[in-house]
């Protein structure tokens, strides 16, 4: 093996501290949803540490990315890393909301090689190891033929602006990665460092959000007349409950109706009633005049939004109820074609053959192939992009389970590797 290949390996081994350290300042860096500068800013600071150069892109107040670089000579390919700044939501609305503790402030933890909390489990971890991977190959005075671009974004997770959530503060699905691609931050490949158990996908669903909204009648409780039907029943949260059952039920013939075997694994885009509200808390001697539901539905690449639209509507319609039914977010899934994603994918197979001595999963977990993420960015401008990471542990339940660092160093390896085959023709 060339001996600057094997330097680069030799220092992410010896780095698997300085990985742990970085999780850990990311992880408890208190930087949520729609105010990810504080992270931002620590990546960016971090990168100023380690003589790396590095942007800080400001968006809007609270809200920026940062973009370290390793520089090619402009003569051959060049590679995005690409992971995700925003982590969950939090304060007032989430602590009451939700009835659960804020994972940000919850922050992340140490046990012996394990690291626990949500905030490094999505996505300060894969962040941490992509930065420690750039560190290595900048570090080892190879010169690369096209630039390797670290991306930290604002804005990944699921979120739109909706009622008194107004704003840029509440765009999500590729908010930031749009705004850096927008802005020439450009490459011919990229890769989504997210966790996929070392299983790679080029193919992920699109989302739409729904607010389904019924109207009532404001009585009070003991002059209540309920009503002989559903369509006479006063009460706008009586009626959304019968709504919540259809759409339950509508997303469970829609899961099976689209589900659909691909190259990457099972496509399962499922749907669900992920918010509703109505009535005065404090004033519950009303009945109340308005409910309003908030539904997540996952769409296939290149599946007609106003197909789906007309799918729930009718769905929820059913009743002979007044529903008004309205589209408030919809970003599109995509497809890399197989052609296009082929250096790609087969530099990443080769270098996780290399430090694993292992082939890759050949398929991708269901839920993986079934999320939003931003490969949708890359792959609707052209660029070829895939999501490729290591586990990060039980996660149906956020929260829950932990990761391994061996895991991420092997990560932060097959990065740099794969890193090398694209950006300095330079195979282990």
């Amino acid at each position: 093996m060339n001996a600057e290949i094997t330097g680069i390996l030799d220092q992410i081994d010896a780095s698997k501290e300085d990985l742990a350290d970085l999780m850990l300042r990311l992880g408890n860096t208190y930087g949520p949803f729609g105010h990810e500068a504080a992270t931002a800013t620590q990546v960016h600071e971090w990168y100023g540490e380690n003589d790396m150069e590095s942007d800080y892109v400001e968006i809007v107040e609270n809200r920026a990315c940062a973009v370290g670089r390793v520089k090619g000579d402009g003569t051959g390919r060049s590679l995005i890393y690409n992971a995700h700044l925003d982590t969950e939501a939090s304060g007032h609305d989430y602590e009451t909301l939700m009835a659960t503790s804020d994972p940000n402030i919850v922050g992340a933890r140490r046990e012996g090689d394990r690291i626990f909390g949500h905030t490094v489990q999505n996505d300060h971890g894969c962040m941490a190891m992509q930065m420690i991977a750039g560190r290595a190959i900048a570090a080892s005075g190879i010169t690369l033929k096209g630039d390797l671009l670290l991306k930290s974004a604002a804005g990944e997770t699921g979120a739109a602006p909706t009622d008194e959530y107004r704003g840029l503060a509440y765009e999500g699905k590729g908010f930031g990665t749009s705004y850096l691609v927008d802005h020439g931050y450009r490459a011919d490949y990229a890769v989504i460092a997210e966790t996929t158990d070392f299983a790679a996908s080029w193919i992920q669903c699109g989302a739409a959000y729904y607010k389904i909204t019924l109207r009532g009648k404001n009585m009070y409780t003991p002059r209540l007349l309920r009503g002989d039907t559903l369509a006479s029943q006063p009460n706008a949260i009586v009626r959304a409950a019968s709504v919540v059952a259809l759409v339950e039920a509508w997303a469970i013939d829609f899961e099976a109706a689209r589900t659909r075997e691909t190259e990457c694994g099972m496509m399962r885009p499922k749907a669900q009633v992920g918010a509703i509200r109505g009535g005065i808390p404090w004033r519950p001697n009303r009945s109340s005049t308005y409910a309003a539901l908030y539904v997540d539905v996952r769409t296939l690449p290149g599946e007609s939004v106003s197909s789906v639209t007309e799918a729930i509507t009718k769905a929820v319609t059913a009743t002979g109820l007044e529903v008004e039914v309205d589209l408030i977010m919809y970003k599109a899934g995509f497809e890399a074609s197989r052609d296009d994603i082929a250096p790609l994918l087969g530099a990443i197979q080769s270098s996780h053959r290399y430090v694993r001595d292992a082939d890759m999963p050949d398929k991708a977990e269901d839920a993986v192939v079934g999320m939003w993420r931003d490969t949708n960015v890359y792959n609707r401008v052209g660029i070829p992009s895939l999501t490729f990471g290591p586990s990060r542990g039980k996660a149906a339940v956020q929260g829950t389970g932990f990761i391994e660092l061996d895991n991420f160093v092997d990560g932060a390896k097959i990065y740099a590797l794969t890193a090398l085959s694209i950006c300095a023709d330079l195979e282990p």
